[in-house]
């Protein structure tokens, strides 16, 4: 059969998409990528200065002081309202008044408001100074006596000016910050500026990265995509390559009208096996076949069935002989068989089975009675030193023996003898 092409590509397939981004577009991207997340660990860092100057002010700082009374006055609501409730132990009511104490009466040695705080704020002495009121009398009743019955005394106090103490604090905190010296808050403001602005830069930053690298990854998917379909495209066309080369050598080598082997391609095979045979010591024949009075059946019933009798002929050839013989068709209606491997008796019993195979042949034709065909052939067997020509001649003037002696039968070159089988 002849090799069927690969179908053509479909016309409306989309084309291969171009590749419009160069590599070294990828490179620069990738640079400035990189560029840009350097930038953003340097702006880190800067941040991260700005941002420990604001949480970290001095600890003589006013407003820390006040903010630190303010946190002290509500843990110290809770831990009474918790010794009144006999979920906490005394000690930790003692504690936080003797903090808040430290922080206010300054007979003791632990941080309070500064000096000048006091001399410039009145309002804030005086709020200072009710806190001391309340808190000071509270520590050392319960330096004094230090009984359940204090205690609980104290904290129930501690509870009824709740309300008191939460003011109190919460004014403080609030006077300091909003009277809190006029370079100080310039300087806080400052500050403050600038880290909305690395805030800022680096929010730029971090977006600026996520877009390179999310048109990188588009890159890298446009290429792998287009490499993909290249691929696809090259398999497509090397396979179809392949298959016309395979067309064309079919062409080449075969006989269009019985598919065997044609004259080019039979002497090149028995080319090849000449030269096994002379290499190794085994034997091959030739057979030479010729359909009898062929043109008698053209002339009568056209060459229509004239073809159709060859491609008969040549499929009961093929059926009869092994798959290793090789066969070919010479020429009109002559053909060849070269037999590897196979000596003069095994090739008569083989062209005798080709002789009988062709003659239980009936080729239907427009009257009833249909075509019957003969062959005759000649055989010859390959002697060591002879060429392809020379044993084709053999076999030639052998099957020239078998027509001159009647057709219909099979001769055997040979120097003393010519052994004939006749049609039984």
């Amino acid at each position: 059969m002849i090799p069927q092409p690969n179908p053509a590509p479909d016309q409306n397939s989309p084309a291969l998409p171009p590749l419009r981004h160069p590599r070294w577009l990828t490179v620069v991207l990738s640079l400035l990528l990189i560029s840009m997340a350097g930038l953003t660990v340097l702006a880190t860092i800067t941040l991260r200065d700005h941002a420990r100057e604001l949480a970290e002010p001095s600890l003589s700082s006013d407003f820390l002081v006040s903010y630190q009374i303010a946190t002290e006055v509500n843990l110290l609501i809770d831990t009474a309202r918790a010794v009144r409730a006999h979920d906490n132990k005394a000690t930790e009511l003692v504690l936080r008044l003797e903090v808040l104490a430290s922080l206010l009466d300054p007979a003791m040695d632990a941080p309070r408001a500064q000096a000048l705080l006091l001399e410039e704020l009145p309002q804030a002495r005086e709020l200072l100074s009710s806190l001391s009121d309340l808190i000071i009398p509270w520590y050392a009743q319960m330096q004094v006596a230090f009984t359940e019955q204090t205690d609980r005394g104290v904290a129930e106090d501690i509870l009824d000016k709740a309300g008191t103490l939460r003011s109190l604090s919460d004014r403080l905190v609030s006077l300091i910050h909003l009277e809190q010296g006029s370079m100080r808050d310039l300087n806080r403001q400052r500050l403050h500026g600038g880290f909305y602005r690395l805030e800022w830069t680096i929010a730029g930053l971090i977006t600026g990265s996520i877009v390179l690298a999310v048109w990188l990854l588009v890159l890298n998917y446009q290429s792998r995509q287009f490499g993909s379909r290249l691929a696809h495209a090259n398999a497509r066309l090397e396979s179809a390559v392949a298959q016309r080369t395979q067309e064309l050598a079919w062409l080449a080598n075969t006989d269009p009208l019985t598919e065997l082997k044609n004259r080019r391609a039979f002497m090149e095979v028995g080319e090849a096996l000449i030269m096994q045979c002379r290499r190794y010591p085994h034997p091959l024949s030739a057979l030479l076949i010729d359909i009898d009075h062929f043109k008698s059946i053209n002339d009568r019933y056209g060459h229509h069935l004239g073809d159709e009798a060859i491609r008969q002929v040549a499929d009961a050839m093929t059926a009869a002989l092994r798959e290793t013989d090789v066969t070919g068709r010479l020429g009109g209606e002559e053909f060849a068989v070269l037999m590897p491997h196979t000596d003069l008796t095994a090739a008569l019993q083989a062209a005798e089975r080709v002789r009988h195979a062709v003659a239980q042949l009936r080729i239907p034709t427009p009257s009833s009675t249909p075509i019957t065909l003969t062959i005759s052939i000649g055989v010859a067997g390959y002697e060591h030193g002879m060429s392809l020509d020379i044993l084709v001649m053999h076999a030639d003037l052998a099957l020239y023996r078998a027509k001159h002696d009647g057709r219909d039968r099979i001769r055997t070159y040979g120097a003393d003898i010519m052994t004939s089988y006749e049609a039984s």
